[in-house]
């Protein structure tokens, strides 16, 4: 399919998209038609934001067992008698309580793993399949909707979780065989020879250990090599074990690129951790704003690459549009910064909207209710205990963050603040797309932990100085999320219940509108985020805060 020209003024230059041909394409080709591709088609980050959501779900099955388990153990008494004793460092009872706690928590540790394994592999498939299913109808067609992405995930989520499946299983074996190795010899260690006073073998039973975890690793790299293509392979129509095959087969017929491809990959991720790991030594804090440059500029651009490489070594040609633009580089942060603001401008219309709807009332009553239940449930639990243990452990209240101090890096951590309440909003708000529950869990779970640092400062006015200031834009920005969450996920309940989801106009026009409303949130978290750096801290040293 021929995608005409942008309309954008960047684009003075003689020629407009011509067709190129995959196969022929040479490495940098691709990887330029993969940027513009990305460039020119903005959903193509909509799978980002749907692996937010899912990580949300299983971050919330992490969340109700630890409210379970606190639950359960304030209930018995448990952690009050734990703190009394770390308190007064009578370790004879610390060890007395290990085996109740234990017997609560070890069942429900069990449970926990299970559904979140279960979940984790379903959440591939859908996520894989959105991924990398668009992806494919992008590279061929020039163009990808929000139809195309939701009817990729409804027709092969359930092959791609097989593949999933496979693929991450044969990945965790060796671990799991070594680490079973270590133990079996651990024990044998301690029953026999270490009761013989026979020191000397574990140093060799060490390097032994280290070369077998070093040996798995290997083996896991190579593994991830030769399935690197496993993924567009199953979007593609081959699952399980022949995802795989298909996989090796690709790799084996053009190595050089593959090869080149995950050297790039190392290269970028290097390249973000380098500096990430250069701004922690000046105590700057960047790790929001890294991520999201990660998550929706350079996965979305190397997974299509890794897409138009998969299609290179089929037999059959694909003829895609190569766009022809400035270069990349000189491109991508005008861009970003333009298509920012254009679309902050559309999202506050957006947002008015949705505010002042009367039917959306009833999810701004709901989320708020749920933060502020949250915020009742973690004082009762932190007061029957969590204070205790925490106060034992040696926390002192009154004490501010250290990180507010480093004057330089104060920029930095405001806007590192800023972005990542933006993406736990985002990543919130679209959670409601996995059946609403997530959107609950989360809204809970905040308001679980203000209500607990609540009761550890045992100071009201001390604690209203250190959340009101900068809480005052940054709560009502997350309830506001939490609604749409809400929304969009009573509305896919019911596209789901007229079994119309593909075809559902309602559905993606909310979608759409709900995109909006998250980008015009930005600014409100930027101002919340300046406040909280750099005003905040100087109202609670006003209130007794060091």
């Amino acid at each position: 399919m021929y995608v005409p020209p942008p309309t954008e003024s960047y684009l003075e230059f003689p020629s407009p998209p011509y067709p190129l041909s995959v196969k022929r394409a040479s490495i940098e080709n691709l990887l330029n038609i993969s940027y513009w591709l990305w460039r020119l088609n903005p959903l193509s980050m909509f799978p980002v934001i749907l692996s937010n959501a899912f990580e949300v779900l299983k971050q919330s099955i992490i969340v109700i067992a630890v409210i379970l388990g606190l639950s359960k153990l304030t209930s018995t008494g448990i952690l009050k008698d734990l703190a009394d004793s770390i308190s007064k460092f009578d370790f004879e009872r610390m060890v007395s309580l290990v085996y109740p706690i234990i017997h609560i928590l070890i069942p429900l540790l069990i449970a926990t793993i299970s559904i979140y394994y279960v979940a984790s592999i379903l959440a591939g498939g859908f996520l894989n399949s959105a991924e990398y299913g668009s992806y494919l109808r992008l590279v061929n067609q020039g163009t990808v909707s929000l139809k195309d992405i939701f009817e990729e995930m409804k027709v092969k989520w359930l092959k791609m979780s097989w593949t999933v499946f496979i693929i991450e299983n044969v990945k965790i074996v060796p671990i799991l065989i070594v680490i079973s190795v270590i133990i079996s010899d651990i024990t044998y260690l301690s029953s026999s020879q270490m009761s013989k006073g026979i020191i000397s073998p574990i140093g060799y039973r060490f390097i032994v250990w280290l070369l077998l975890l070093i040996l798995a690793e290997i083996f896991i790299i190579i593994f991830s090599v030769l399935t690197v293509y496993a993924y567009p392979a199953a979007a593609d129509g081959y699952y399980g074990l022949n995802a795989i095959k298909k996989s090796i087969g690709t790799f084996f017929s053009m190595p050089a690129n593959t090869f080149l491809y995950c050297v790039l990959r190392v290269i970028s991720n290097a390249f973000i951790g380098g500096i990430s790991f250069a701004a922690g030594l000046l105590s700057i804090q960047i790790s929001s704003i890294l991520t999201i440059v990660l998550s929706f500029i350079i996965v979305p651009v190397f997974h299509i690459f890794k897409t138009t490489l998969f299609l290179k070594a089929k037999p059959e040609n694909n003829i895609i549009p190569l766009p022809i633009g400035p270069p990349v580089f000189k491109d991508v942060f005008p861009h970003v910064l333009k298509d920012s603001i254009n679309r902050i401008k559309k999202g506050f219309r957006e947002l008015v909207k949705f505010l002042t709807e009367p039917r959306n009332l009833v999810f701004h009553a709901i989320s708020a209710l749920l933060l502020s239940l949250g915020i009742i449930l973690g004082r009762w639990v932190s007061s029957s205990g969590i204070r205790g243990v925490i106060y034992a452990i040696g926390y002192v209240p009154g004490e501010a963050n250290p990180l507010f101090n480093n004057v330089l890096g104060l920029p930095f951590l405001a806007l590192d603040i800023s972005f990542h309440n933006w993406q736990v909003s985002l990543a919130t708000a679209f959670s409601g797309l996995v059946f609403i529950v997530p959107v609950l869990v989360t809204l809970f779970f905040n308001g679980f932990i203000l209500g607990v640092v609540e009761d550890i400062v045992q100071n009201p006015t001390m604690f209203l100085a250190a959340i009101l200031p900068h809480g005052i834009i940054e709560l009502p920005a997350f309830i506001i999320s939490g609604s749409i969450g809400l929304n969009l996920g009573l509305i896919f309940l019911n596209a789901l219940k007229k079994k119309n989801v593909s075809s559902n106009e309602v559905f993606y026009e909310n979608l759409k509108k709900a995109i909006y409303i998250i980008i015009s949130l930005i600014p409100l978290f930027l101002i919340a985020g300046i406040i909280e750096t750099f005003v905040t801290p100087l109202i609670m040293r006003i209130y007794g805060w060091s």
